[in-house]
């Protein structure tokens, strides 16, 4: 087998591994643009970007270390900074329910959209650096040290920062029914 030939295979296992690297976390890093943007087109371009600027980095071997899904968040973090920086202003605008992708669904997409529509509501009570931490740990399940990374904060930092968010939640009307 000559040279080129082991190359374009080894690209070509590169891909198929990158796939299935989308395929698991698309959704992941859809939800945490969405809670970050608050408005699924965004969150969809984001989430794009990220992926595309994940395959040129897996094909150049600049792979994460650890699990790919803080790497991912991480890079759809900056990538919601840099938007922002270049906009001077971040729109967070309510989150609407849009984004359901067909009609055999919708029954299931109403009863999520319901959900989001409450959890907006009750997201309210916090803040948008106190919805990012909850969302990591608790949505993804994410180290303190993990998260700490993605969000530029010491482990101290995220544990107090989940701390008022848990607080806020507890003192909320709608939970303390």
């Amino acid at each position: 087998m000559s040279g080129s030939s082991t190359a374009h295979l080894r690209a070509d296992e590169l891909d198929v591994e990158f796939d299935h690297l989308y395929l698991r976390h698309y959704r992941d890093v859809f939800r945490y643009s969405l809670v970050l943007l608050r408005d699924a087109s965004d969150a969809e371009d984001v989430t794009g970007e990220v992926f595309e600027r994940g395959l040129r980095s897996w094909r150049a071997g600049r792979r994460p270390t650890g699990e790919p899904l803080p790497w991912l968040l991480l890079v759809a973090r900056r990538i919601v900074i840099d938007r922002g920086r270049r906009r001077r202003l971040v729109r967070w605008l309510p989150f609407t329910g849009t984004g359901s992708t067909g009609h055999a669904r919708a029954a299931v997409d109403i009863e999520r959209m319901e959900f989001w529509v409450w959890f907006h509501q009750l997201a309210t009570a916090l803040t948008s650096r106190q919805r990012e931490v909850l969302l990591l740990r608790y949505q993804y399940d994410l180290a303190d040290e993990e998260i700490g990374r993605i969000m530029g904060l010491s482990e101290p930092g995220v544990r107090s920062l989940a701390s008022r968010a848990l607080a806020a939640l507890r003192n909320h009307p709608e939970l303390t029914r």
